[in-house]
């Protein structure tokens, strides 16, 4: 498949309140509403309404996610979308095996999964399980979509949108924003088609009436429609069993949804979305429950033809000449496939920003009116202008939750006009929230930076001051960041002014050959080749090793405490990825530890030939010096342009804590490192999220 990026447009006319349907005519116009807990509405969040008002409020309206075990099938469905997502984004990398790649993203999921949040059962009892269930699933479904013949056109999409668009001939415009997270989005045919997969352990009926996947469907497109500018022609569900079907019938099986036969999704979704807009004003409303296990297909027909109002009942019972409701039931559905009718949502007076001049606001005042929108009170405190970012710190009203803050990042870049903002909520140390807003003139240090013994300088805060770390402290650092991030040029710094440190050994392993080479005369130990570096590291295991045995002679526990000669040692290893990647064996004679008994060759060893995956030995031997050797004075910074779960796994995670982390290609791959997004949003050249025991602070590197 190849990825194409569609353009957005956007239909634009007034709305004629006149044709509108009488069931939409006959509801008074409301007021002006000035706050509105939702600013938008998920497929998820409307299933929740009806299945239980209780804890939609509790979770929508409130915005208390209470935290629960999940079932294990949850867990396999969620790694499957993983698994996927990893495997359309490495289809246009050549130097990446998809499959392989998009298995092992999934099996990553599982396994770093807490146990303590997994509901096991019978059928799968544990995580090796789960995983072998999902490569069966994952493997199954690649295989069957191996020949399909489409353009994609996105995959694992969130999408957000106002939804104004023309729909039969008329303007239409929802008063809640709609939001909802595509599973793949294609073009066949010359037409642009949804489609939601899945893992499942027995294919739904595709006759059965299920409101939910009508809910989904129908607000799936106008999503689409709003982003892309085109009414998509259908919804395909694709289901994947887990277990292997007996009677040798395909795993994959689909069936599809096509939007213009199914004119009734539409009236159903257009008065369940009306009637949930009126419960959260206030309004008294009834809504059939769609997990209902007896009558939920039956509830939803009657809901579509409004047979719970006295009024439309008694109208359509003499129309069609019937006594009882359920013999008007039933020509209601004999009739349903010769219905056309069209609803339209009421227009509702929700402040928008089309209602406010931001052109005339100072940025400060954007930020605390964007918000005040989504009903978060904040007061502007002060301004603090950086070399990289400004920071605009705000008093929260009481009960504003930290974490909601976090979720407006993009409204705020919306009406700042500027990407990459970052949300500190709370400040560290502080009771204010603040917001990052990167400037359009950077100030750039080209100071060489002073270190005062083992403290370096690794950059300017936002403040403007120097800020130093003690690598002794660190212990261990973890570099990573996109090509022409500045990764090189903060690891250059540092290791400058290593090299001035009279009391440390720098060894410098530089797979690329052309990075550390200028500080090759500075250090102790310099090698390019992967099985020197492999020979290298093993010798500092050893000496890691010797040194403990020193310290324990002294009586001492660490460094610090010794009185002899000890020097510290600070290894850098620059490319990580490539080194642990690069899967060289090497083949070589060792003694077995027996001797030979006759013949020429009596009383000398027995050899035999081993051989070796430097890989596996340099990774080994790097997690031995992470965990160990910071005691004995040895300390490691590794450097990375591919933060990927395969090279930054979670024990590299655990043991470099601190980690200085530059611009990333992806989001993802900031949440390798950091586990939070934002490093895909930083301006590059040096601007940098330093991570370490002390917190997350946001920097600005030196130009060396």
């Amino acid at each position: 498949m190849k990825k194409k990026t569609t353009k957005r447009t956007k239909v634009k006319s007034k709305l004629n309140k006149n044709s509108l349907p009488k069931i939409i005519k006959g509801l008074k116009e409301r007021e002006t509403i000035e706050t509105f807990p939702l600013d938008h509405y998920s497929y998820s969040s409307m299933v929740r309404f009806s299945t239980n008002p209780f804890m939609f409020k509790v979770r929508y309206i409130n915005g208390d996610n209470i935290e629960t075990a999940h079932n294990a099938s949850s867990v396999i469905g969620k790694a499957f979308h993983v698994a996927l997502q990893r495997y359309y984004e490495s289809k246009d990398d050549k130097d990446k095996d998809e499959i392989k790649d998009g298995l092992e993203a999934g099996m990553q999921y599982i396994e770093e999964y807490l146990d303590n949040f997994i509901e096991f059962n019978t059928v799968v009892p544990n995580k090796q399980k789960a995983q072998e269930i999902l490569a069966f699933s994952y493997n199954s479904y690649i295989t069957a979509k191996a020949d399909e013949d489409c353009e994609l056109v996105a995959t694992e999409e969130l999408i957000e949108e106002e939804i104004d668009v023309e729909w039969k001939g008329q303007q239409l415009r929802m008063p809640v924003k709609l939001k909802g997270y595509l599973d793949k989005l294609i073009r066949q045919d010359g037409k642009l088609k949804i489609v939601d997969y899945k893992t499942t352990r027995s294919f739904t009926d595709p006759d059965k009436i299920d409101g939910v996947k009508i809910i989904q469907a129908v607000q799936y497109y106008f999503l689409v429609y709003a982003k892309y500018g085109e009414p998509p022609y259908s919804m395909c569900y694709e289901e994947v069993k887990t277990s292997k079907n007996r009677d040798g019938e395909p795993q994959l099986k689909e069936y599809e949804v096509i939007y213009e036969e199914n004119e009734l999704f539409f009236d159903f979704y257009f008065r369940f979305y009306e009637d949930m807009t009126k419960a959260i004003n206030g309004e008294s409303v009834f809504v059939p429950n769609l997990n209902d296990f007896y009558d939920n297909e039956v509830a939803i027909i009657s809901y579509i033809h409004r047979l719970d109002i006295p009024e439309e009942k008694a109208k359509e019972m003499k129309k069609l000449r019937v006594d009882n409701i359920t013999d008007l039931l039933k020509k209601k559905i004999e009739n349903a496939g010769n219905m056309r009718k069209l609803l339209k949502t009421a227009e509702q007076k929700f402040i928008s920003a089309k209602n406010l001049n931001y052109n005339a606001m100072k940025q400060e005042e954007k930020i605390q009116t964007k918000l005040m929108e989504h009903g978060m009170l904040i007061k502007f405190d002060s301004k603090v202008e950086g070399n990289t970012v400004d920071l605009y710190r705000y008093n929260p009203s009481i009960g504003l939750k930290m974490s909601k803050l976090k979720g407006y990042v993009a409204d705020i870049e919306q009406v700042v006009g500027v990407s990459g903002i970052r949300i500190l909520a709370p400040i560290p140390d502080t009771s204010l929230i603040g917001f990052e807003v990167p400037r359009k003139d950077r100030k750039f240090i080209e100071t060489k930076p002073k270190p005062k013994g083992f403290e370096l300088s690794i950059g300017v805060d936002i403040m403007g001051e120097d800020y130093k770390f003690d690598i002794r402290k660190a212990p261990h650092m973890l570099v990573a960041g996109a090509t022409g991030s500045g990764k090189s040029v903060f690891l250059n710094s540092i290791i400058d002014q290593l090299s001035n440190n009279k009391d440390a050994d720098l060894h410098l392993f530089d797979p690329k050959m052309v990075e550390l080479a200028q500080f090759a005369s500075k250090a102790v130990e310099y090698e390019t080749d992967t099985e020197k570096i492999h020979e290298a590291i093993d010798d500092l295991v050893k000496e890691m090793n010797e040194r403990y045995k020193t310290l324990s002679k002294a009586g001492v526990r660490n460094i610090q405490q010794y009185t002899g000669n000890m020097r510290y040692k600070v290894v850098v290893i620059d490319e990580f990825g490539d080194l642990i990647m690069s899967n060289i064996v090497v083949e070589k004679e060792v003694e077995t530890g027996e001797v030979h008994a006759r013949g020429e060759l009596a009383g000398k060893p027995k050899m035999k030939r081993e051989k070796t995956n430097l890989s596996s030995e340099i990774t080994k031997n790097i997690l031995l010096l992470a965990q160990k050797a910071r005691a004995c004075g040895i300390h490691l910074i590794i450097a990375t342009q591919r933060p990927s779960t395969d090279i930054i796994t979670g024990s590299i995670k655990a043991n470099f804590v601190t980690k200085a982390v530059f611009k990333t290609a992806k989001e993802i791959d900031s949440r390798v490192v950091l586990d939070e997004a934002g490093a895909e949003k930083l301006l590059g050249r040096g601007d940098m999220l330093f991570s370490s025991d002390e917190g997350m602070v946001r920097l600005q590197g030196y130009l060396i």
